[in-house]
């Protein structure tokens, strides 16, 4: 495990020891966020309480939505799926056609869609609007806007999940 400023832990697993791993997560945290590996998929899905497709903005993101839909549907997986959140990352100008696209396929499919616009920050290759070495970098406000309106929707379902019972003629 490594232990981040942010107070986030990141585990690293393979998947072969997930079980165990993910009882850990849960008895330590009331919030765990995965990324599995392929191989550990199943098990990971087994367990979920929520899912966040995420697909790039993108010729193959309908396909890759609509495969992804389709997997989990045939594998018992169909009510995840529509609890789900796209996350359709990396929206731009350029990119219009294939977020229409690509939104359309899960319309109505899922929970919500969040689209995260294009920002240099989160590009592997420097922008020129990035910021130079003596200052802090920062998301444009769009993104900050599309993160937060994401976290909204995450928030607002573990909230209804977790909601008490009323004690009614207390």
């Amino acid at each position: 495990a490594e232990q981040h400023a942010a107070r986030v832990d990141v585990v690293a697993d393979d998947g072969e020891d997930f079980p165990r791993l993910a009882d850990m997560l849960a008895e330590r945290y009331t919030l765990t966020m995965i990324d599995p590996a392929p191989t550990g998929l199943t098990r990971v899905l087994a367990r979920a309480d929520q899912l966040v497709l995420v697909a790039p903005a993108s010729p193959d993101a309908a396909t890759s939505l609509a495969n992804t839909q389709q997997w989990l549907g045939a594998h018992g997986y169909g009510e995840l799926a529509a609890r789900a959140v796209t996350v359709v990352n990396g929206v731009s100008k350029r990119t219009k056609d294939d977020v229409v696209r690509a939104e359309s396929v899960v319309r109505g499919r899922c929970r919500a869609i969040v689209r995260v616009p294009w920002d240099d920050l989160l590009s592997s290759r420097p922008g020129p609007d990035q910021a130079g070495p003596d200052q802090q970098p920062t998301l444009q406000p769009q993104t900050r806007l599309a993160y937060t309106a994401l976290a909204g929707v995450l928030v607002k379902s573990l909230a209804a999940s977790h909601v008490e019972p009323s004690r009614e003629g207390t």
